[in-house]
């Protein structure tokens, strides 16, 4: 096993990430928010985004069919990632699923929101999107796949003006339209 591949149950002890919320790199903030999300919102248009989701679903339903319950539950430390926070480092399968979980219907929320023009009275806060393990490893998959399949449809058949201008603060990319929520 790679070192930096630990189960939590072997290195809790030396696993040392910032807190939940802490945000992005100084550096990589800066890009994110002055770079990568103005540009790839104007390159990609709605309906590559809403392929790329129904794509990313499909990608995870199929690496976690490959797993057992314990691989699903065992939380592993990996190295950095861009666009990654730190707090988000040490988690299994079963949590990264039950995050996006908590996320998508949110976003499907502001999407549809800020897509009539309606700024929803929220706060985005990303400490509080953490899994809590609190989805048996034996059933975040389909709930994983019925969730993403709602979020689909709400977004497929609830959204409004594509090209609102309408728009929410994200605390990394600051106030942002229903297509860069997309």
């Amino acid at each position: 096993m790679n070192p930096q591949q630990n189960s939590r149950k072997s290195n809790d002890a030396k696993v040392k990430l910032q807190k939940p919320g802490a945000g992005l790199p100084f550096l990589e903030g800066l890009v994110a928010k002055y770079f990568i999300m103005p540009v790839k919102s104007r390159q990609m248009s709605w309906d590559e985004s809403d392929q790329l989701f129904l794509r990313e679903t499909d990608k995870i339903l199929k690496l976690v069919s490959k797993l057992d319950t314990a691989a699903l539950e065992t939380q592993v430390l990996i190295g950095h990632i861009a666009g990654i926070e730190d707090s988000s480092r040490f988690w299994s399968p079963a949590m990264t699923m039950e995050h996006l979980m908590i996320v998508a219907p949110h976003l499907s929320s502001i999407i549809v929101e800020l897509s009539h023009g309606r700024v929803p009275h929220v706060v985005v806060d990303v400490a509080a999107v953490k899994p809590k393990s609190a989805i048996p490893a034996s059933d975040v998959a389909r709930l994983f796949e019925g969730t993403m399949k709602d979020v689909h449809e709400r977004i497929k058949t609830e959204v409004g003006d594509r090209g609102s201008s309408a728009r929410l603060h994200h605390p990394w990319f600051g106030k942002i339209t229903a297509h860069q929520w997309h």
